[in-house]
Parts: structure tokens; sequence; C-alpha cells
């Protein structure tokens, strides 16, 4: 197989995981803070910019992102080939597929949490903590309890990094605040491995032409 030299651009949440792939091919990585998914325009517009100002020769770009909120639509490359997986967010690839997401979410209601998402801000933990400063605990967990009313379970995803057993912690203590279930799974590289060192198949990943456009239907949407 030809050895390519490629261009990832990936949230900062799959960082950790994504740099354990074993890969010949020559990797320019790109993070991109996750503080930027609560803002999906100004996501878009850093994606935007970074596709832009590339200026390397690569045999492909791919996004390590999923269609999240529609930040990535729009986006294109000029010169080569742009790939990302056919998913609404990240926890299908790090469980390793589209099916086994499809099956963990025959139970409704899920909040999955990665020690990624975890490691890069924990949004739960930091808004209950702001909140409790500024209204007390019994004003915070009323407003909890409204805002997450339709989670059942939280559900913690092992990606047999370090970091896992801090992040189970976590998990528990944000499951004990919203007054949920906490429940475990193993996540799978396999689809992260697929996404550094392909085969890009059809049915896991969107690839376009060098100036066609990403948009929302490539996702099915």
């Amino acid at each position: 197989m030809k050895l390519m030299r490629i261009k990832i651009i990936a949230c900062e949440v799959m960082k950790e995981e994504l740099l354990l792939i074993n890969t010949e091919n020559t990797i320019d990585w790109h993070f991109v803070s996750m503080g930027l998914h609560t803002r999906p325009q100004k996501l878009q517009d850093e994606l935007k910019s970074i596709l832009e100002n590339i200026t390397v020769e690569y045999d492909r770009v791919i996004l390590g992102f999923g269609l999240c909120g529609g930040a990535v639509r729009g986006l294109r490359t000029e010169n080569c080939i742009l790939t990302i997986p056919r998913v609404h967010d990240c926890i299908p690839v790090f469980l390793g597929s589209r099916k086994r997401f499809e099956q963990l979410q025959k139970t409704p209601g899920t909040f999955y949490l990665t020690g990624g998402w975890l490691e890069c801000g924990n949004p739960v933990t930091t808004e209950y903590q702001r909140v409790c400063e500024k209204h007390g605990e019994k004003k915070a967990k009323m407003v909890f309890s409204r805002m997450y009313d339709s989670y059942k379970r939280v559900l913690f995803l092992h990606t047999d990094h370090p970091r896992d057993k801090a992040g189970l912690a976590s998990s528990e203590k944000i499951a004990s605040l919203l007054d949920l279930e906490c429940c475990t799974a193993r996540g799978s590289s396999d689809y992260l491995n697929r996404l550094v060192n392909g085969p890009w198949n059809e049915d896991e990943f969107i690839q376009l032409a060098p100036c066609d456009i990403l948009e929302d239907s490539h996702f099915g949407v």
C-alpha cells in the first residue's frame, strides 16, 4: 500500500486515543478545542479557516468530527480528498462502529461520557458549581433536574487509556449530581484506526473530491 501524507483535524476530545493509533503514514495533526462545540458557527468558522490555510500538499485531509450540530456544513478542500466519519457525533467512533451505537441507543435517555470529554472541560460539573455559588445548592439541584430530566443514565466509555479511572470517578460524580444511574461500556479503537489508516469505506466515511462541499445530506439528514 502506498504511504500517504495526511492532515487530520480533530476535536481535542479524541486527541489521546488518536495519538495511540499506529500508522506508517505521515500525519500532520491539528486539534481543535472542545469548547467550540457550544457555538457551532464559531466551530465552523475555525474549521474553514484551518482548511483554507493549508499550504502543504496532502493525499487527503481527514476531519475527526461528526456533523456536530451542523458545524461541518459547507466545508471543502481545494486540492485533495476530504474524509469525515459518517456520524452525527463522536460517540459511534469511540464505540468502534455505528452498529454498536445503535444497539446502545435502544436504551433511551443515555448521557455518554468519555475521558477526553471530561478532561477537556466537564461543563456539567463546572456549570453546577457556578449555579451553586450564585443561587445556592437547592436552586442548582432544581435547575439541573429540569435540564436533564430526559436522561435516565450516565454511560462512561472505557477506551483503555490511563485516565479512565479518573474519568469513571467523574462520571459517577455527575450521575450522583443528576440523580442518574451510572453505567459503563467498553469502547473500541476500530473506528479510530480506520479513521487514521483506512480503509475509508462508503458506509462509514464520507469522501469528497476537491472543491465538493460537505452537506447535511451526506450524513443522512
